[in-house]
């Protein structure tokens, strides 16, 4: 409503009405501002995200090169209350090693061949006299030959021996004809050696080479092997090792921390969906003896009850989790602790930090986290060394670890009520509170820490072939992958070169006649060096 001066009413209750009405349009229009300009800085914070996303680093760690560039135009009210150093006439420079120059040496040792380089015998004469000149030395260099592949056809000549010709075996029915027995294969009547199918599974599974790649890199030895062979031997390899992942799941289930992550696989013959519906690989991380154990699992669904079926046969005990929601009807599992992650806490407020052009509050939340991931790595250093035991890592860590974890929380719960829930920052805080109570429950036992890490680093190499082989043929091939990687990261995350661990159980495992026998191959029962010193 507007009002012109000369129209003005004489009477003071109209003129009240008018400021009213003028105040409350005021009012409207403000908070139509208001509106739009949130609506500006959300909209502003999802292209930085954006931006983020698909130019930024995608390393989450926060370097202080950062550190020292955001604090440099703070220098002032930081150092405003120290006090000038004194001048000293002399500088005392500590000593320190310095690294050695020149080439790193090459750790392994290998065959020495050496090659003796002459002169023409015209050079080796006296150019006066004829004779030859004295030898006074000579100069060594070295350089490595890296041979290609080369194959080798091996011919089993086993020999066949019949009954004897005598009286007294024939007499006793001794007529049968005995062989010598064959060499011990991994996969019965293979046309390939243990170590070749190793060679193969490391390739894809360890190497993410997919079959195809591998495929023209054996044409190119001369051994013509198409894909699908090379996949029928993946599927034979997941059939003969079915023992070790039974017993793998075995401890898995008497593990008393267990960790889970998930991540997508493209399957084409899954039921009668599209094919390009999405299946999951499902990963556990495990200990036994504080060994780590991983095992992979396939399905086709993301759902939580698999989650739980998963967990069916878990004794009880801890299970760390992402915010994934279908993990969360483990909170009300009995015998099981659900524990949170921080580092996908801390990603949101990293997300907010960033689309905010790495200004702002957001940045305290993620300065609490550090501090807390700083305790942990100093305490954890303490106790892998030996130097405290477990029931003082555990007191030490909750004794530091909770007045963090309090200011944490006491920030959370005062900057919910100013900040707007729409926001990148808004919806970290959220997050943050809705998983806090479980994130924190890592203080309660030795082998848990802050995050996921451990079994998110344990499924990035099957993300890494995910992404050269695009999808499985079908849902056989995808178990059977599922089995060896659980073989194959078991292994590497117990200090074991995975091609020689495959030669090694390949060459024992179909001579195993318990399950005792079986269980002495498993990968954290069994010492790299043994393995190593074996070539």
């Amino acid at each position: 409503m507007t009002v012109g001066i000369t129209e003005l009413p004489n009477s003071v209750e109209e003129l009240k009405n008018i400021i009213r009405l003028q105040a409350s349009h005021i009012q409207t229009q403000a908070s139509h501002i208001q509106e739009i300009e949130n609506k500006l800085v959300w909209a502003e914070e999802k292209y930085r995200a954006m931006a983020a996303r698909y130019f930024g680093r995608k390393s989450e760690k926060y370097t202080a090169e950062e550190d020292r560039q955001n604090r440099l135009f703070d220098e002032a009210e930081l150092h405003a209350s120290e006090q000038a150093p004194p001048i000293k006439e002399k500088i005392v420079v500590a000593s320190h090693e310095r690294k050695r120059a020149g080439r790193k040496p090459k750790t392994a040792v290998f065959p020495c061949v050496e090659q003796i380089h002459e002169l023409d015998e015209l050079d080796r004469k006296c150019d006066c006299c004829g004779t030859e000149r004295p030898v006074i030395g000579e100069e060594r260099t070295s350089e490595y030959d890296l041979v290609p592949e080369h194959i080798v056809k091996i011919v089993h000549v086993r020999k066949k021996y019949g009954p004897c010709s005598c009286e007294a075996s024939r007499r006793e029915g001794r007529e049968g004809i005995d062989i010598a027995p064959g060499p011990v294969k991994i996969i019965p009547g293979s046309d390939f050696t243990n170590r070749t199918i190793a060679f193969f599974m490391t390739g894809k599974f360890a190497d993410a080479i997919p079959f195809y790649r591998m495929e023209k890199m054996l044409s190119r030895f001369g051994m013509a092997i198409s894909r699908a062979t090379l996949s029928n031997q993946a599927i034979a390899v997941g059939r003969a090792i079915c023992g070790l992942i039974e017993l793998i799941e075995r401890d898995l289930a008497a593990s008393p921390v267990l960790l889970m992550d998930e991540t997508t696989v493209q399957v084409l013959k899954e039921g009668k969906g599209s094919a390009h519906k999405k299946s999951y690989m499902w990963v556990m991380r495990g200990y036994k003896k504080r060994k780590p154990i991983h095992r992979f699992v396939y399905h086709a669904s993301r759902s939580g009850t698999f989650a739980e079926e998963l967990l069916r046969k878990f004794q009880g005990g801890y299970v760390q989790t992402d915010g994934f929601d279908g993990y969360n009807r483990l909170d009300h599992r009995e015998g099981i602790v659900h524990v949170g992650c921080f580092a996908h806490i801390r990603r949101k407020f990293v997300t907010a930090w960033e689309a905010a052009g790495k200004t702002g509050i957001a940045k305290i939340p993620i300065d609490h986290i550090a501090r807390l991931y700083k305790i942990e790595s100093e305490l954890r250093a303490a106790f892998d060394r030996g130097e405290i035991d477990e029931e003082l890592f555990l007191e030490r860590r909750k004794k530091s670890a909770m007045p963090v974890l309090e200011e944490f929380r006491q920030w959370l719960m005062d900057s919910c009520l100013s900040i707007a829930p729409q926001s990148l920052l808004g919806k970290a805080i959220t997050y943050a509170q809705a998983v806090y109570s479980r994130a924190i429950r890592y203080i309660e036992h030795p082998l848990l820490t802050p995050d996921t890490n451990a079994v998110e680093n344990a499924i990035r190499p099957f993300v890494i072939g995910r992404k050269n082989w695009l999808f499985s043929g079908s849902p056989l091939g995808a178990h059977a992958s599922a089995g060896i990687y659980s073989l194959i990261e078991t292994a590497k995350a117990n200090g074991h070169d995975p091609y020689r661990y495959l030669c090694y159980i390949f060459d024992r495992l179909p001579l195993c006649t318990s399950s005792s026998e079986q269980e002495a191959l498993l990968p954290y029962n069994v010492d790299p060096d043994t393995i190593m010193q074996m070539g």
